[in-house]
């Protein structure tokens, strides 16, 4: 059984860089420039041992009207609600801001317990920014630096008395239907494995609706939604099950012509939705049905055909007229 660690501070801390070290791949984009994440992610993190789930949020801002940094607060208080225990980055290179004592007056009166970091403390010019930390309230600060993986072992230790004790959860063993009595030749073919999701990457140009299909099937504002392009940069993959079966749906950035595309942010964005793509089992574009079929929509959809199949892809590819195997040969529904 795991439990859930969620990462929470003002922007340009380095949450998304603290996210990736425990996730250990790069999963959320990061950049010098604040606010690059905006929705909440969660990842299977296993560190010294202990195994957990982490979640990376946007930067919290002292803001509470419908704007996007309010609406971002939101998905961080969300997150922050269903975590079992949160870290509260500082940057301690930076000392202790007036933002970061809003925000740990807050999380101080919250039901989730928290845990106070000290991040970027792998040279002496973080020193004062330490020692200030204790004025927060929150208990001993735990140094380290994310980016150079220094002062995990301490972070690891502040975690184990939130995990759960052995024995909370029994492993079930899975039967395979493997039978010795019968030669290896001779054994029956297995049945499809439906415990494993199929991923569902759903793409498409910059304020096409990716983002609120993703939350009507979900039946829950999950990811961030508006009236401003762009809004979704992180690829987000959420668990959905219908019908007794397993998915993954992945909320992807809009992804505009290259010509376009001069921003790093951007750039990594776009990045990150065709790795998706190339990932993904099945592909969703997403069009505009009050606009005229854009070139944009086609290199796209180009993008997503010329993926090839993966391996474990069973489904058919539907052609003209809606007979398997009239079509190109992508291995992948669309629609």
């Amino acid at each position: 059984m795991s439990f859930t660690v969620v990462l929470v501070g003002r922007p340009n801390v380095g949450k998304s860089t603290l996210f990736n070290r425990l996730a250990g791949k790069k999963l959320a984009l990061v950049d010098d420039t604040p606010g690059v994440t905006r929705d909440w992610r969660s990842a299977p993190a296993h560190v010294g041992g202990l195994s957990f789930t982490v979640v990376d949020t946007a930067g919290l801002e002292d803001v509470t009207d419908d704007s996007l940094e309010a609406r971002m607060r939101r998905q961080t208080e969300q997150a922050l609600a269903r975590a079992d225990v949160a870290l509260f980055i500082i940057d301690a290179r930076a000392g202790i801001t007036p933002l970061d004592r809003h925000f740990a007056n807050l999380l101080r009166r919250g039901k989730t317990p928290v845990l106070l970091v000290a991040n970027k403390t792998e040279g002496k010019a973080s020193q004062p920014g330490l020692f200030e930390s204790y004025e927060l309230g929150l208990g001993d600060p735990i140094p380290l630096s994310a980016e150079h993986g220094e002062g995990m072992a301490d972070l690891v230790e502040a975690l184990l008395p939130y995990a759960p004790a052995e024995g909370d959860g029994e492993v079930e063993e899975k039967d395979d239907g493997y039978d010795p009595s019968i030669p290896i030749g001779d054994q029956p073919e297995p049945e499809e494995d439906r415990s494993k999701p199929i991923q569902i990457a759903i793409v498409g140009r910059p304020n096409v609706g990716k983002s609120t299909l993703l939350n009507s099937l979900l039946g829950e504002e999950r990811v961030l939604t508006g009236p401003e392009a762009g809004m979704t940069r992180d690829a987000i993959a959420v668990d959905w099950e219908w019908r007794d079966r397993r998915f993954k749906l992945v909320d992807t950035a809009g992804m505009r012509r290259r010509a376009r595309v001069d921003e790093k942010v951007e750039k990594l964005a776009v990045a990150d939705s065709l790795r998706v793509i190339r990932m993904a089992n099945v592909v969703v574009l997403v069009v505009d049905a009050a606009a005229i079929l854009d070139q944009q929509d086609l290199t796209i959809g180009r993008a997503g055909d010329l993926r090839g199949p993966r391996p474990g892809d069973r489904r058919q590819q539907v052609g003209h007229g809606g007979r398997p195997g009239h079509g190109p040969a992508s291995g992948r529904g669309q629609a």
